[in-house]
């Protein structure tokens, strides 16, 4: 007879109820670090020094491996699951989570534990980490974190902080980091969860080795429009994104909302139907100072911001219609995911269409995709864009645009190029001689895709959508502590962080 398996768990007197250094609540229990110093010492005594530190159960069937058996090992500042693969074969046991339980079996059996039970939520790894450049250790923002091969990622802030929440059967793979004008990073996905620093090289181009042929922008222009179909798809893609828009007065925030959505991607390709937007879920913050003077709403949000996809709308300074009008002019190569990319600045040289940009792309080099584009209005633009760009004001309220910037970026995923992120910046002069206000208001949205799946979806039904006249705040709830879940999001810089604890959220 099969002998009936003995279950052991050890459990400590008392599990102080603290948090380890990079532990991560929300997140999975592997991520908890562990410092460590243990020699020739028994198996299961070791594991009573983990549990205790990191505030974890442990189960496993008492005849898997002996437990008496002495080891050693030393780490400081280490992951549960580095520690954890440092004591035992990874190839004969398999490590899973229950709750605040860590359940070891053997990967030949089939074990009750080896799967959690449907009730019980998956728990995602929240990788974080900091990318610097390593010439003056600066931050290094924008910059795309990813697995590698698959559509799932998010990106640093303004800070060069970043977050990437994987679900475990990922936690093998290997995270890739890429930032314009630096080296490809690739690394073990289960590294991240060691180490926190991130040091990027700046790429050089040795123009030699890459062979750059000669092309003026005219014949660029023309690559890139030949090679739609190639580069982009003729399939409909749904899209999970991240989005927040903040607002501030002068130097403080006075409104940050945020939201998890879909976006319904028509083709490329074939079709003139535009992209739809749906929230997911969402939470806005309550005024940290009382805002008197005006009801300052942008419209569109969400909506508007997906046109910022450059080469969905055939953007004006894409577009052969208005190429006429436009000076190109391609000023350098850089390098992108290891590959070399032309950048080609723009102008508008008329003020006779709206809107007149001015700013630069960066076209891949073997495939003339457009991977990422930086623009903004030129003056004359700036004057038109007042009733195009505020919604609701008071009356005997001035209000005109003094900045509007936009930047849209690409990647590749299997064969094709898709949105990846976009940002819209966009500051305001507001004065009113009854309310005595002069101030600068600066509106920021964020668009990250961070997920992408084929779908069969042609449209979302009429009462989910976002629209174009909708304002964005007004749709959303109050704040919820585990609000995003699993969801990937951008993580918020310092200056927002410090608002959040200022009781920024409801």
């Amino acid at each position: 007879m099969k002998q009936v398996k003995q279950l052991i768990i050890f459990v400590t007197i008392l599990l102080l109820s603290f948090t380890t250094k990079g532990q991560q609540q929300d997140g999975s229990i592997f991520e908890r670090r562990i410092s460590i110093n243990q020699t020739n010492q028994p198996l299961d005594f070791v594991f009573e020094q983990i549990s205790w530190q990191a505030n974890v159960f442990f189960s496993y069937d008492a005849t898997i491996f002996n437990a008496a058996q002495k080891v050693s090992i030393s780490t400081q500042d280490k992951s549960l699951y580095t520690v954890l693969n440092t004591l035992l074969d990874t190839s004969q046991y398999r490590f899973s989570e229950l709750q605040n339980q860590v359940i070891i079996t053997r990967k030949s059996e089939d074990n009750e534990f080896s799967a959690a039970p449907d009730s019980v939520p998956v728990k995602y790894f929240f990788l974080s980490g900091k990318l610097i450049e390593s010439r003056k250790g600066r931050p290094v923002p924008f910059a795309s974190v990813s697995i590698l091969d698959k559509p799932i990622g998010t990106i640093s802030n303004s800070d060069g902080e970043f977050l990437l929440k994987v679900h475990p059967s990922y936690i093998a793979d290997t995270i890739v980091i890429s930032c314009m004008g630096y080296e490809q990073k690739l690394l073990p996905a289960n590294q991240l969860l060691d180490e926190d620093l991130f040091i990027l090289e700046p790429a050089s181009i040795q123009i030699k080795e890459i062979k750059v042929t000669a092309i003026t922008p005219e014949k660029l222009l023309k690559n890139m429009r030949a090679n739609y179909e190639k580069n982009y798809t003729p399939s409909s893609k749904l899209m999970t994104a991240f989005y927040r828009e903040t607002v501030k007065q002068d130097k403080n925030y006075i409104s940050v909302s945020e939201a998890v959505m879909e976006v319904l991607k028509a083709p490329y390709i074939g079709t003139t139907r535009g992209d739809l937007v749906r929230l997911l879920k969402g939470r806005k913050s309550r005024e940290v100072q009382p805002f008197k003077w005006l009801n300052f709403k942008l419209m569109g949000g969400p909506f508007t911001i997906t046109e910022l996809d450059a080469v969905k709308t055939v953007e004006t300074f894409i577009d052969p219609e208005y190429e006429r009008v436009y000076e190109y002019q391609i000023s350098d190569v850089v390098w992108y995911e290891n590959q070399p990319v032309y950048v080609v600045k723009f102008q508008a040289q008329s003020d006779e269409f709206y809107p007149p940009f001015e700013g630069e792309m960066y076209v891949h080099r073997e495939t003339f995709a457009l991977v990422h584009a930086n623009y903004h209005l030129d003056k004359a633009g700036l004057k038109k864009a007042e009733e195009v760009m505020i919604k609701k004001k008071p009356r005997k309220v001035k209000a005109r645009p003094t900045y509007v910037n936009y930047q849209v970026n690409y990647r590749q995923y299997q064969g094709k190029w898709h949105l990846a992120s976009a940002k819209a910046s966009v500051k305001f002069k507001v004065r009113s001689k009854r309310d005595r206000i002069n101030s600068e208001f600066h509106s920021v949205s964020d668009l990250l895709i961070t997920n992408i799946q084929p779908t069969d979806l042609k449209r979302f039904n009429k009462d989910e959508r976002f629209s174009r006249s909708d304002i964005f705040v007004e749709l959303l709830g109050a704040y919820d502590e585990k609000f995003w879940e699993n969801y990937n999001i951008i993580k918020p810089n310092e200056s927002l962080r410090n608002a959040f604890k200022q009781s920024l959220f409801n």
